[in-house]
């Protein structure tokens, strides 16, 4: 073949694709979410007060058939200190 023949498997370009004045383009401007004032400022206790936290809106844990509010957390590694999943709203600062 030569420079000038076409592959019989090329698309031939035969101007401005018909279909393609029928298509659609969206666009949305994504804004970065504000950062949450509830939360901790330590990552893994954010990541399992969030999960928690977000288990806690789907479900209702019980203890042998009794319903079990739950407000706090204790990791493994650290049993003596208690965390909150619903921490209080810092004030805002002035």
């Amino acid at each position: 073949m030569t420079e000038k023949e076409e592959s019989p498997s090329a698309p031939r370009s035969e101007g401005p694709n018909p279909a393609a004045e029928e298509e659609y383009v969206f666009r949305f401007r994504l804004d970065p979410s504000p950062a949450d004032p509830r939360g901790y400022d330590d990552p893994v206790l954010e990541l399992v007060r969030g999960q928690l936290a977000d288990l806690l809106d789907a479900v209702q844990l019980t203890y042998h058939g009794q319903t079990v509010k739950v407000d706090g957390f204790r990791l493994i590694q650290d049993p003596d200190t208690q965390y909150e999943v619903f921490p209080r709203r810092k004030p805002a600062e002035e």
